[in-house]
């Protein structure tokens, strides 16, 4: 048995290829399923099955477009998905050549979360896929269902995590989905995507912790806020969203398309880094750098599916962006123009001065220039700016 590991950065979650004889499985696929294709051409074996550990809050599934080329889906019996699947229950074993992912009720994260543990050819329990129950440093979070279900999940979360541990044996891997960079983590800043569960057992919060309410107090403390289109994931996915195939490729504008697109009613984002933006941009233009927040942020700031244009580096990253966004359901990109193009045409450009830590000190300590401070209140309340206006973006 062969598990490949693939990471969406955008989101900080993790996706796997179990490989057996001729056949393969994707365990919790991204929306974009060309890697797993790519990965089961070049072993010669084919993608059988689509599992899901839950339905995801963060991304839209691919399970239905891996369906679509013979897959089947496979999803917790109460997961309350309407297009065909076949559910499973806690014990269900799924046979991909010759290993067995066998089905382990985890609620917590969800109430019909799921994990499956990997048995491999000998018989011998490999690892566990553990999506968002026990994840490298902790436990994936159990707010997401809002504060009356918080503290019945959080209980669930711990009964579930020390569950699926006794039934791994040391060299076994822990292979989440959820991961450092994603907002359906509560616990893990390790830029780990796997490891033992030997080497977790002593330093993961919920695994170390010696009782349920030291757990429950760390797990809960400063919660990170939920992404705004986080509510429109679990109906997307419950439903079916629309299939591709291949994730459509944004067109290459002219700025007068672009100004176009704008009266239109389109947003015009700026996915460049940070200080290229501050530099130079297209006035009115929204900055959302392409990091491991951009699609985060894009949630609380831009409306759900809005109309887009892009502006970026080149048309490579603008391909790699719209794919981002389709992750989370942000179908309407219109199109990219190359922030050179633009200027180079001789359009108007807008600038913000970025100013060093030694003279943002001094302007807030003459207090006429009054500061606005958009970050957490986790971060604020950790480090808070004197003199600051807090106001959480």
């Amino acid at each position: 048995m062969e598990i490949v590991q693939f990471v969406a950065d955008a989101l900080g979650d993790a996706s796997y290829l179990v490989v057996s004889g001729n056949e393969a499985a994707v365990v919790d696929p991204q929306r974009d399923v060309r890697p797993y294709l790519a990965a089961a051409r070049e072993r010669g074996v084919t993608i059988t099955y689509a599992i899901e550990t839950h339905v995801h809050n963060d991304y839209v599934s691919g399970g239905p477009e891996l369906a679509a080329l013979g897959a089947l889906i496979v999803a917790p019996a109460e997961s309350g998905i309407r297009f065909a699947h076949r559910p499973v229950h806690d014990g269900d074993e799924i046979v991909v050549g010759g290993a067995r992912l066998r089905a382990v009720h985890a609620p917590g994260h969800t109430h019909h979360h799921t994990a499956y543990l990997a048995i491999d050819e000998a018989g011998q329990t490999a690892g566990a896929f553990t999506g968002g129950s026990i994840i490298i440093g902790g436990a994936g979070r159990s707010d997401l269902l809002g504060p009356d279900e918080t503290e019945t999940l959080t209980r669930l979360q711990w009964e579930s995590a020390h569950r699926l541990e006794a039934l791994l044996p040391d060299e076994g891997e822990l292979l989440p989905t959820h991961g450092a960079g994603s907002f359906c983590s509560a616990d893990s800043s390790s830029t780990e995507r796997r490891a033992r569960i030997g080497d977790e057992r002593p330093r993961n919060i919920v695994l170390a912790s010696p009782d349920f309410e030291t757990f429950r107090v760390l797990h809960l403390a400063n919660p990170s806020p939920i992404p705004g289109y986080y509510a429109h994931m679990a109906p997307i996915n419950r439903e079916g969203p629309r299939l591709y195939g291949t994730p459509p490729r944004p067109a290459l504008l002219t700025p007068d398309r672009l100004e176009a697109e704008r009266a239109a009613g389109a947003l015009v984002v700026d996915v460049r880094p940070r200080f290229a933006f501050a530099d130079a941009h297209v006035p009115g233009s929204l900055s959302l750098e392409e990091d491991g927040s951009m699609l985060a942020y894009a949630g609380w700031v831009v409306p759900f599916n809005h109309t887009m244009v892009l502006v970026t580096d080149d048309m490579t990253q603008a391909d790699r962006v719209a794919t981002d966004f389709l992750r989370i359901g942000y179908e309407e990109v219109r199109g990219a123009l190359p922030f050179e193009a633009w200027r180079g045409a001789g359009r108007p450009v807008d600038h913000l001065d970025v100013v060093a830590r030694a003279e943002a000190a001094r302007l807030l300590a003459d207090r006429r220039v009054p500061a606005l401070d958009v970050r957490f209140d986790r971060d604020v309340a950790a480090l808070a700016v004197p003199g600051a206006l807090h106001r959480p973006l």
